[in-house]
C-alpha cells in the first residue's frame, strides 16, 4: 500500500471514530444519566425502607458484594446452584472466545493461576488461530470459486470483481448472521433485532457482552455452547474470507491505476524521443 493512501485511511478512521462517538454520545449519555438516576432513587428508598433493620453501610456492602460476584460469573441468588460459568463446555467457550480475540467481557478468570495461563495461552493461541482463519478462509474461497464465477459483467473487470464481492459479502451476511439469529431467538429468548445484532458483535470479535448465549442453567448447555464455538470459527473464517477479497479488489484497482499512469509515462516519454528525433533530422544552419 503507497504511503499517501495510507495515511488517507488513517485520516478518514480518525474521523470515522471521532463521528461514531458522537452518535453514541448523543444516543447513549442521556439514557445513561437517567439509569444512574434511577437507580440511585432505588438504593437510597430502599435503605430508607429497611434503615430498621439494616444501616446504609451494610446495604451498600450487599451491593458491592452482589457486583463483585456477578464480575467474576456468579449470579447470586438464595441457593448456590446458579449456571457455573466454569464448566468444561462454558471454560472451552471461553477459550475459544480468547483465541479469536472476542473476549465478551462477562467472564475472566478471578485467580492469579488463570489470569496467568490464559495470558500464556493467548499470546500462543492468537496467532495460530489467526493463520488457520487464514487458511480455512482460502479453502472457503476455493469452495465458493464456481458459484462466484457464474456472475460475469464483460464490459467492465472492476464492476465484476465489485459485484461478485458484494455478493458473496450478502451471503455470508445471510448464512452466518440472519439465520443463526433466528436460532439464538428462538432459544435465548432475544429479539430478533438484538440476535442479529449479537451475531454481527461477535463476528467482527468486537464482543461487548451485553449479549452471552448459554448463560442458563439446561440440559443442553454443554453440547449448545461447544456447537456456537464450531459456528464462531466457521463465522470468522467467513470474516477472513470477506477480507481477502476485499483486498483483492483493492490490489485489482491499484494495479489497474498504477498500469494506466505507467502507459501515460511511456506514452510521453513516446512523445518527447520523437521531438527529439525531429529535432535532429533538422541540422541547424550555420
Amino acid at each position: 500500500m503507497e504511503t499517501k493512501t495510507l495515511l488517507i485511511l488513517l485520516v478518514v478512521m480518525i474521523v470515522y471514530v471521532l463521528i461514531g462517538g458522537a452518535i453514541l454520545y448523543g444516543i447513549e449519555h442521556t439514557n445513561e444519566q437517567q439509569t444512574q438516576t434511577s437507580a440511585s432513587s432505588t438504593f437510597f428508598n430502599f435503605s430508607g425502607t429497611v434503615s430498621s433493620c439494616v444501616t446504609t453501610a451494610q446495604v451498600r456492602q450487599f451491593v458491592q458484594a452482589v457486583i463483585q460476584a456477578y464480575d467474576e460469573g456468579v449470579l447470586v441468588t438464595d441457593t448456590d446452584t446458579s449456571a457455573s460459568q466454569w464448566d468444561y463446555a462454558s471454560s472451552t467457550f471461553f477459550a475459544m472466545t480468547a483465541v479469536t480475540t472476542i473476549g465478551y467481557g462477562n467472564q475472566s478468570p478471578a485467580t492469579g493461576g488463570g489470569k496467568a495461563f490464559v495470558c500464556i495461552f493467548g499470546l500462543i493461541g492468537i496467532p495460530m488461530m489467526a493463520l488457520i482463519l487464514t487458511g480455512l478462509g482460502e479453502k472457503l474461497d476455493g469452495l465458493l470459486k464456481p458459484l462466484k464465477d457464474k456472475v460475469f459483467i464483460n464490459k467492465n473487470e472492476k464492476a465484476d470483481q465489485a459485484l461478485k464481492t458484494f455478493l458473496l459479502i450478502l451471503l455470508i451476511f445471510i448464512l452466518n448472521s440472519l439465520i443463526p439469529a433466528a436460532i439464538f431467538s428462538a432459544i435465548e429468548g432475544w429479539s430478533y433485532g438484538d440476535s442479529v445484532y449479537y451475531t454481527i458483535i461477535t463476528l467482527t470479535t468486537i464482543g461487548f457482552g451485553d449479549f452471552v448465549l448459554g448463560t442458563s442453567d439446561s440440559d443442553y448447555r454443554a453440547p449448545y455452547k461447544l456447537l456456537s464455538s464450531l459456528w464462531i470459527l466457521v463465522g470468522l473464517a467467513t470474516v477472513a474470507l470477506i477480507l481477502s477479497n476485499v483486498q483483492d479488489l483493492y490490489k485489482r484497482v491499484s494495479l489497474e491505476g498504477e498500469k494506466k499512469i505507467s502507459q501515460k509515462d511511456d506514452s510521453e516519454k513516446s512523445e518527447d524521443k520523437k521531438e527529439d528525433s525531429a529535432e535532429n533530422k533538422d541540422p541547424v544552419k550555420a
